[in-house]
């Protein structure tokens, strides 16, 4: 099969020699109008016969390209399909499929460590109150319930479910850039401690840190360090 380029330059080539042959025909016939007819007319039908012969060659040019274009959109058709296909089987509904229950079942764990730990501090606070505790139990004034234990302050309240699985998905979104995500999903100001401690783990400058998962570049750090922990890469 030509293609488009070659076909089109056989048809400039037989359009030229057409025209050319046409300005022949036309000088001659002009002779003839002038009253040389006996020098013209021998000439004149040799002229007729090639001025055929070219549009004839013009026609043949012209199917050439017609072809050409048609083999060349059927192969850039074939191609968008092939691609298509591929891009779109990658993130087929099975595929999504797989993520979203994997997703599920992480957010369910994260949910239910949530809810444990929340339970824990309230019915570990009464325990310590009703026991007099004046060590690990801390006086906040109010109805907040705080624990300090092993180094660190169990507050209550501070990774309730929907908190941790908001600020999840606000920093998904975040390290990808979104920017319509904001009503359902905004992204966490600061850093929570359970972050800190990620951030730790991904080696970020702890004076570097503050900007939390506001900051698109710091997500994608960290969800890109959470992938590689999952896959048991290094950090």
């Amino acid at each position: 099969m030509t293609d488009v380029t070659t076909a089109q330059q056989e048809l400039d080539d037989a359009r030229l020699e057409k025209r050319e042959l046409d300005g022949l025909i036309e000088g001659l016939e002009q002779q003839v109008l002038d009253g040389n007819e006996a020098q013209a007319a021998q000439e004149l039908g040799e002229k007729f016969g090639l001025q055929r012969l070219a549009e004839l060659r013009q026609e043949r040019a012209e199917q050439r390209v017609k072809a050409a274009e048609e083999a060349q959109r059927a192969q850039t058709l074939k191609g968008a399909r092939e691609d298509a296909t591929a891009a779109l089987t990658a993130v087929s509904d099975e595929v999504l499929a797989g993520a979203y229950a994997a997703a599920l079942a992480a957010v369910g764990d994260l949910a239910a460590l949530c809810r444990a730990r929340e339970s824990a501090i309230l019915s570990h606070s009464d325990a310590l109150r009703a026991a007099g505790d004046k060590q690990l139990l801390v006086d906040t004034g109010d109805s907040r319930r705080m624990i300090d234990v092993a180094g660190e302050r169990f507050e209550s309240g501070r990774c309730e479910a929907s908190l941790m699985l908001g600020r999840v998905a606000g920093a998904v979104m975040a390290a990808s850039g979104e920017r319509m995500y904001k009503p359902l999903f905004p992204r966490p100001n600061g850093l929570h401690p359970v972050e800190r401690l990620l951030a730790d783990q991904a080696g970020e400058d702890r004076a570097a840190t503050d900007v939390g998962w506001a900051s698109t570049q710091f997500a994608a750090r960290m969800v890109a360090s959470a992938h590689a922990a999952r896959n048991g890469e290094e950090v």
